[in-house]
């Protein structure tokens, strides 16, 4: 207002030039208004930070207070810990001492023995004294003959129609068809499957009418033909027959491929009848002064296992009973 009527033509020029006055007097006051009202604002979020600081200044001595305490509390465990642990190295020291003792003993107990007994080849290879009793259970024998006429054949195709869609009937009717189809001179005569047994694992255990028939069936080269007449992608699988010996001298390695072949030489085997060996115990579990233990040989030929359960196997020049 002041300044519309310093611009009318009313007033001299003196009241203007006063008037001029007042209005930048009342600016200048306002400005001063302004400020001082924009410090309040400002000294508030000040206080508000600071606040704001002081709480989390007194957060963080509080954790560390409590952290200081939890270290004070593990240091005085490590401590308690330390000395414990140094009662039970002296008793550690101690223990070690006695069982050098004890090894000692025990290795000059197994020096004698190994000083006192033959080598593995040698005891091996020497011939037994000859022994015609037997033992063995009929049962047993029984068991390996019956399934020395069988072949467990695996079945992949996924065919909706294949063999294990089938009968038995069928399925016996499905093998002897494959067998009638393989043109070979070295066939059984009258050779046929007489039994088929569906299994759980995708599998068929077809069971003919002679060891020979089996034994046929399992060579090279008709194995093959056989499997791919009777079903698409089928696979006979092989056949191992595993025996328990005792008493077993600890100097033979089931690993060593020679041992198994010297096991064959001496008991009159033929090569390769032996497939595989191991320990029942691990290793580990054996006492320090054990010198025989149990072992699971396994046969690829039922012969060889019903021989061997008749006559007893030898090894080491031990026979087996």
């Amino acid at each position: 207002m002041l300044t519309d009527v310093i611009q009318s033509d009313k007033l001299d020029a003196a009241s203007k030039q006063n008037l001029v006055g007042i209005v930048k007097i009342a600016r200048e006051a306002e400005a001063k208004e302004k400020d001082r009202n924009n410090g309040e604002v400002e000294q508030v979020k000040v206080s508000a930070i600071r606040e704001a600081i002081r709480i989390d200044l007194v957060e963080m001595h509080n954790s560390l207070e409590n952290q200081i305490v939890i270290a004070k509390e593990k240091c005085s465990m490590i401590l308690d810990n330390t000395s414990k642990i140094l009662e039970q190295v002296a008793e550690a020291k101690t223990d070690a001492k006695d069982l050098a003792y004890k090894v000692n003993k025990v290795t000059d107990a197994a020096d004698k023995i190994a000083s006192d007994t033959s080598s593995y080849r040698n005891a091996l290879l020497s011939k037994p004294t000859p022994s015609n009793k037997s033992n063995a259970d009929p049962r047993i024998l029984s068991n390996m003959e019956r399934k020395a006429k069988q072949i467990l054949v695996d079945i992949f195709d996924k065919d909706n129609n294949n063999i294990l869609s089938k009968s038995l009937t069928a399925t016996i009717e499905k093998a002897n068809e494959a067998i009638a189809e393989i043109q070979d001179a070295s066939k059984p005569k009258d050779i046929k499957v007489v039994a088929a047994l569906k299994t759980c694992g995708q599998a068929v255990l077809l069971t003919l009418n002679s060891k020979e028939a089996a034994k046929w069936i399992r060579e090279p080269g008709t194995e093959e033909e056989f499997a791919n007449k009777f079903s698409a992608k089928a696979h006979i699988r092989e056949r191992t027959y595993n025996l328990i010996v005792p008493r077993v001298p600890i100097t033979f390695e089931p690993c060593e491929d020679k041992h198994l072949r010297k096991i064959e030489e001496a008991n009159n085997l033929s090569e390769k009848a032996i497939r595989k060996a191991k320990w029942i115990k691990p290793l580990g579990r054996r006492r320090p002064e054990q010198t025989h233990a149990y072992a699971i040989i396994t046969f690829t030929s039922v012969d060889s296992a019903n021989t061997l359960i008749r006559d007893r196997l030898v090894i080491c020049s031990v026979r087996w009973t």
